[in-house]
């Protein structure tokens, strides 16, 4: 039995999904709360499988990590474009526009978290020790490629394919490092990392025309969503970026 928690201002929406809710198979009665910390209480009580976070609450993105181990779930009006990005940044498993039908939630609570413990098996699957040979990029690239088909798009993957290609790229040359590679979907992004044995972190630069090297930070400002690095305790860094599973729709001016 699936138990949700939904947290939300409006006593009516609590209302409204507390009754589709109760009424599907498979899941327990809800519990509710009416605002952050009276969610962190309820979840720490009742150790619902599913909380159902509204996005407009105070202080709703700094209550996500207080949550686990349960699986969050954004819910607000905004465009899917725009939920997709905000999911990630917050560290829930998903999202749910606050438009859908309450006999239709259960469905779509189920579809969450059954991409969720699907993708932990591709996350097994997408986790590779490559050589200290340029080759390496290759290899990377058909990795890439290989776990991301059927997730997003094919410009997508190109976009992920191209930066994966630089950072490899980088590993080898620069840090002279055997590179790791690691890709992680998620409902709403897709996270890759490139791990090597140097601690110096990259610095974009301003790379001219004649230059033969330079670009590859610009490049993953250009072609994906964000990205960062940081170093590991045990030594070396990782270069990390992010790239939605959705490719935002163009603002009409």
């Amino acid at each position: 039995m699936t138990r949700v928690l939904v947290v939300d201002a409006d006593p009516d929406y609590r209302l409204l999904v507390r009754l589709g809710l109760d009424a599907a198979e498979g899941f327990a009665p809800a519990l509710e709360a009416a605002d952050a910390q009276s969610a962190v209480e309820a979840a720490a009580d009742g150790a619902p499988d599913v909380v159902m976070l509204d996005v407009s609450l105070p202080g709703a993105f700094e209550t996500v990590p207080k949550l686990a181990p349960s699986r969050v779930v954004l819910v607000s009006s905004r465009p899917p474009e725009e939920l997709a990005i905000v999911a990630a940044a917050a560290g829930a498993v998903g999202y749910i526009g606050k438009d859908l039908a309450p006999t239709d939630l259960p469905a779509a609570i189920n579809d969450v978290t059954r991409v969720v413990d699907r993708l932990e098996a591709v996350l097994a699957k997408a986790i590779e020790d490559l050589p200290a040979h340029l080759r390496s990029a290759g290899e990377a690239r058909d990795l890439v490629r290989s776990t991301l088909d059927g997730w997003t798009d094919g410009d997508r993957i190109d976009d992920i394919v191209l930066c994966v290609s630089e950072l490899v790229t980088n590993a080898v040359v620069h840090a002279e490092s055997s590179p790791r590679v690691m890709v992680h979907v998620t409902p709403a992004v897709i996270r890759v990392e490139v791990s090597d044995t140097s601690g110096v972190l990259p610095v974009p630069r301003d790379a001219g025309p004649a230059d033969t090297s330079g670009r590859g930070m610009s490049i993953l400002s250009g072609f994906s969503d964000r990205w960062g690095s940081l170093r590991r305790s045990g030594g070396g860094k990782t270069v990390w970026f992010e790239v939605a599973r959705t490719k935002p729709r163009p603002v009409m001016p």
